[in-house]
């Protein structure tokens, strides 16, 4: 069963914040400009991931929330507005 998050950050640091947003979107969507939804596929990736993060932070002066999203709550989700943030797109150059 696949475990969603909430992600957001506040990091102090642009070449940290840098790291942890390409970390981030190799997982899921950019939805604010510090926030992701994030959908991983084990519990242990829950897991690899959070520990990615507490090692690219400075626990003094950054700091990131993970916030799990039940499939209950993802069923009340709702969005007012229709702009998408997506800065990252997939593309083949040939």
């Amino acid at each position: 069963m696949p475990h969603t998050l909430l992600v957001s950050y506040d990091i102090a640091d642009d070449d940290r914040r840098s790291e942890i947003s390409d970390l981030l979107a190799t997982h899921g969507a950019r939805v604010q400009y510090s926030v992701f939804e994030v959908t991983l596929p084990t519990k242990k990736a829950v897991q690899h991931l959070r520990g990615t993060l507490r090692r690219l932070i400075d626990r003094d002066e950054d700091q990131i929330r993970l916030y799990p999203l039940t499939a209950p709550t993802l069923s009340e989700l709702v969005i007012l507005g229709n702009r998408r943030l997506e800065e990252r797109a997939d593309f083949w150059i040939v």
